[in-house]
């Protein structure tokens, strides 16, 4: 697939008291991957998340995806800021996002998926409850 853009929407800090609703957007640079060794390809990722109590992230990272057939695994990494609104207090304006994806192909240039991230401030903070989210996504390569 070339380029994408992927649409996401979910459930934010699922398994806290503070659980509200989560929209997203990831831009993939898919074409400009890099080996990190021989068998793994990286690509650059960059996105935007913001919940129903306001708090939103902007972030960029990479990811690696397994698998081209009908079916891929996505796994990425990646480090922005946080803000948390009327939300939950991370602790830190610097969060790091560790997310899941599967995905299944619908046609050459799209994708349906289930996707989960946690987000944390790695112990930057003496406050660091982290959230963890589930998502559908909607994935359309250009």
């Amino acid at each position: 697939m070339a380029n994408s853009l992927s649409l996401y929407g979910g459930t934010y800090d699922y398994d806290d008291d503070n659980t509200s609703n989560l929209v997203g957007i990831n831009y993939h640079l898919e074409n400009n991957d890099f080996n990190l060794i021989e068998s793994i390809k990286l690509n650059p990722v960059i996105g935007l998340f913001v919940t129903g109590k306001s708090a939103s992230m902007l972030y960029s990272g990479f990811e690696t995806n397994i698998g081209q057939d009908k079916v891929s695994l996505n796994l990425s990494s990646a480090a922005g800021i946080y803000d948390n609104g009327s939300g939950k207090d991370l602790g830190n304006d610097l969060q790091f996002k560790s997310e899941i994806n599967i995905f299944f192909e619908l046609d050459k240039s799209s994708k349906i998926g289930f996707g989960s991230h946690h987000i944390s401030n790695a112990g930057l903070s003496s406050i660091n409850p982290g959230t963890n989210n589930y998502f559908l996504i909607y994935k359309r390569g250009f």
